[in-house]
């Protein structure tokens, strides 16, 4: 089967490993929406889940067995939408298996994981990409685009801020102390950092380039007392001299992501936008002019304010994956981003 574009796009078979949440509410549609791509099963952590889940996205085939479910022979790609800490033991199997891999943020809980991880995507020859669905936003690709040339100068600073609190009534609250993985450190990899904070490094990384070292960082847990931090701030040093600031939590209000770039001919500033969402852009860049007398040259800043317009950005990191695939177009990130992200994660948050 195939669709009609410029050029034709075989259609890819997509399963997800895991059935509820982001999976459920976001991923799978994401799959169902975008050209090229079909949803064909599910793994999930029952039968009845399973079942559910079929019943919910129109879809034919429930697993509940990895074996079986990595046996599909309809399936050509996975998204890996599991608890983190499962996230290399699944993807090692997806790829053993002859599957390509979209692996969700944080791409693992520790570099050793991530490395074995792109070991075995080498040397199956096979897709490993990881999902920072931020990086397919045409309106953040132009920003970036346009910093990256210098229309705003040197980097010097970058700040991404990211809070997300979670409601009580998904039950974190009462399965924190007993089975939740998000109350483990070593399951979720830093709660605050693993959740928010990804997405903020990597915006970080995407504009500032390779980052350095971790300068300071202060970790707690205000809101949900778990034994992982659910509010965490921290200064990376950037290769190119330049540093970014995060702020990343869980638990406090309000959801307002935003994004901030200082160069020394220019800024920009993003209230909300991400993750596909309504926002504001502001940009502004220095430039000279002349007096009226003409004797004397003075800065001007030529500032813009721009609406972002929500976008299915979801979407569209399906449809790079499946032009990757099948066009053999560049997906916007490697799996040594994720990578990278984990190294600078394990530095901040001490382990």
């Amino acid at each position: 089967m195939s669709i009609n574009s410029k050029k034709k796009i075989k259609t890819i078979g997509w399963g997800i490993i895991g059935s509820g949440g982001w999976a459920d509410n976001t991923f799978a549609p994401a799959i169902k929406e975008a050209r090229g791509a079909q949803l064909r099963a599910v793994l999930a952590p029952s039968h009845k889940e399973a079942m559910e889940f079929c019943q919910r996205h129109k879809i034919k085939k429930g697993y509940s067995k990895i074996n079986d479910f990595l046996a599909d022979q309809s399936i050509d790609v996975i998204w890996i939408a599991a608890p983190n800490y499962m996230h290399k033991d699944f993807t090692i199997s997806a790829l053993n298996a002859g599957k390509h891999v979209l692996c969700e943020k944080p791409m693992a809980i520790t570099v050793k994981d991530c490395k074995a991880m792109i070991a075995k995507a080498k040397n199956t020859n096979l897709k490993l990409e990881i999902a920072y669905n931020n990086r397919h936003h045409p309106k953040l690709q132009d920003l970036r685009a346009a910093w990256v040339k210098g229309d705003f100068g040197r980097p010097v600073h970058g700040r991404a801020h990211l809070y997300y609190p979670y409601p009580d009534d998904l039950g974190y609250r009462e399965r924190g102390n007993i089975d939740g993985w998000h109350s483990f450190d070593k399951r979720v990899g830093g709660w605050a950092y693993a959740d928010c904070g990804t997405h903020c490094i990597d915006q970080l990384r995407w504009f500032l380039g390779d980052a350095k070292r971790v300068l300071a960082s202060h970790n707690s847990n205000p809101s949900w007392g778990y034994r992982t931090p659910d509010h965490a701030v921290a200064m990376i040093e950037f290769k190119n001299g330049s540093v970014g600031t995060i702020s990343a939590s869980t638990g406090l209000t309000p959801y307002m992501p935003r994004l901030e770039f200082y160069g020394d001919m220019g800024y920009i500033i993003v209230n909300g936008g991400l993750f596909g969402e309504e926002g504001d852009l502001t940009t502004g860049i220095i430039g000279k002019k002349s007096t009226s007398a003409g004797n004397k040259i003075i800065k001007v800043i030529k500032k813009r304010n721009i609406k972002i317009r929500p976008i299915k950005t979801y979407k569209l990191q399906v449809e790079a994956f499946v032009k990757s695939l099948t066009l053999g177009n560049k997906y916007p990130l490697s799996p040594e981003d994720g990578l990278e992200n984990i190294k600078l994660i394990s530095q901040a948050r001490g382990w």
